[in-house]
């Protein structure tokens, strides 16, 4: 799970992709580009402007809408996301 936060919201979100069996490991941190985001180690979260908008692009992924359309044979997409 990835710990993000915009200062007014704070939610850990996982996305995964379900192969027919089990999950694969959650990508969230790659979706996400963490490495490039200001990281509180206090808090163990990842700044970013807009928790909200982190959320709308990680649903996007999941129903395969604008810049992440697929193929309709690829699996199951699933996000978790748990405000903190």
């Amino acid at each position: 799970m990835t710990r993000l936060t915009d200062g007014n919201k704070t939610i850990e979100i996982a996305m995964q992709t379900w192969t027919g069996s089990e999950y694969t490991p959650d990508f969230s941190n790659d979706f996400f580009e963490v490495g490039g985001l200001e990281y509180d180690e206090e808090t163990d979260t990842y700044k970013v402007d807009d928790v909200d908008y982190c959320i709308d692009q990680a649903n996007d992924w999941k129903e395969s809408i604008g810049d992440y359309a697929m193929d309709e044979n690829e699996a199951e997409k699933s996000v978790f996301v748990k405000e903190i």
